[in-house]
């Protein structure tokens, strides 16, 4: 073997193998130690834990839930009319005002108004069977909306119709300087 020679000498390494054969210039492969097979099952159980963690917040499912909706309570107005709070005139518009009552627990939305009822008139200078007034469409003050009921009380808004009253010629004399109630209804939702 050219000049080098391969020697094998005997080293005492441990108990249980007493003696291990070795190679001249090279190591024998290290026992591992308690130490690094703690350490290497600990590095491992991690590891895997990891894997299971990422698992379980990746995890995913299918199913179906359930809502039960409840019932709209119709609007009110104080009195259950409204009143025009400028004066009014034969050929003339006058502005309304109404105050309206919202028992819902969501807010509504008003957005239109209709005459729903025959105009009455209250305190004029003398007889007024023929009122002439009715509702016209407002030039402002839609839409508006009424709060929710809170801590036990009806939500309220008070708004005026600008221009939403009108009188014809066709008034009795007997209605200057009466207050007209005029019945409404509101269409709206919830908002």
């Amino acid at each position: 073997m050219s000049g080098r020679s391969l020697r094998l000498t005997l080293r005492r390494r441990h108990r249980s193998h007493p003696y291990r054969p070795t190679v001249a210039g090279h190591r024998a492969p290290r026992r591992w130690s308690r130490t690094r097979i703690v350490v290497t099952t600990v590095a491992t159980v991690t590891i895997l834990s990891s894997g299971v963690a990422v698992a379980f917040w990746a995890a995913a499912g299918a199913g179906s839930g359930t809502a039960k909706a409840g019932t709209a309570t119709p609007l009110t107005t104080v009195t259950a009319t409204a009143s025009t709070t400028s004066l009014l005139y034969p050929g003339g518009l006058a502005d309304v005002k109404v105050t309206v009552r919202n028992p819902n627990p969501y807010p509504v939305s008003i957005t239109s108004v209709a005459a729903n009822g025959a105009v009455t008139a209250a305190t004029g200078i003398g007889t007024c069977a023929t009122t002439g007034v009715s509702l016209a469409t407002p030039t402002a003050g839609l839409p508006f909306t009424v709060p929710a009921r809170a801590a036990g009380v009806d939500g309220s808004n008070t708004v005026t119709l600008t221009n939403g009253a009108q009188m014809t010629n066709a008034s009795d004399t007997g209605c200057q300087d009466a207050t007209f109630t005029i019945p409404l209804t509101m269409t709206g939702a919830g908002s």
